[in-house]
């Protein structure tokens, strides 16, 4: 399935100077991309767009939350998520392969999709660890059973330094 053309840039219609785009990224747009890591969400995305004679450059940002289970008690919680990337289309006579921030377009491209670069750059900035800071909000979403269960049952450091500290006279044969 194939994003909406609301994220196609008209290239030819843009004047010189800077033009600012701003999309509303809920599910449904990741879902064009099959991409399951962000369910439930509402993210705002900008694309600043600067044209000079030979080049665009685009400043993308993007802020809002995603709703994830939490890493460690497994409620539902709102996660913030923010990012930013700047990428130059150049325009070329001939292909060539794309860098890391030049993307390459032939002079006589109508139009360019900035929706799967929108999708690269939400989906990059998801946290990998996805836990709420229950200690500090009296109101914390988090599941109290799990967090003293979890509480309850860790190992004593000194316990484990010991056997390391025995493990160490251990002599092994050359």
């Amino acid at each position: 399935m194939k994003a909406p053309d609301q994220y196609n840039l008209p290239l030819k219609s843009i004047g010189e100077g800077a033009r600012i785009f701003e999309f509303e990224l809920d599910q449904d747009f990741f879902k064009s991309f099959e991409n399951d890591l962000l369910g439930e969400c509402s993210i705002v995305q900008k694309v600043e767009v600067t044209r000079r004679p030979d080049f665009l450059i685009l400043s993308f940002s993007h802020e809002g939350f995603l709703k994830a289970d939490c890493d460690r008690c497994l409620e539902k919680i709102r996660i913030p998520i923010s990012g930013e990337k700047q990428f130059i289309l150049k325009f070329v006579d001939q292909e060539q392969e794309d860098e890391e921030e030049v993307i390459y377009l032939l002079r006589d491209e109508d139009h360019f999709d900035l929706a799967p670069l929108i999708n690269e750059l939400t989906t990059l900035s998801i946290p990998i660890v996805k836990v709420y800071d229950c200690e500090k909000d009296p109101d914390a979403p988090c599941n109290p059973e799990v967090l003293r269960y979890l509480d309850s049952h860790e190992e004593p450091s000194e316990g484990r330094s010991q056997i390391w500290e025995q493990l160490k006279d251990l002599k092994l044969e050359d």
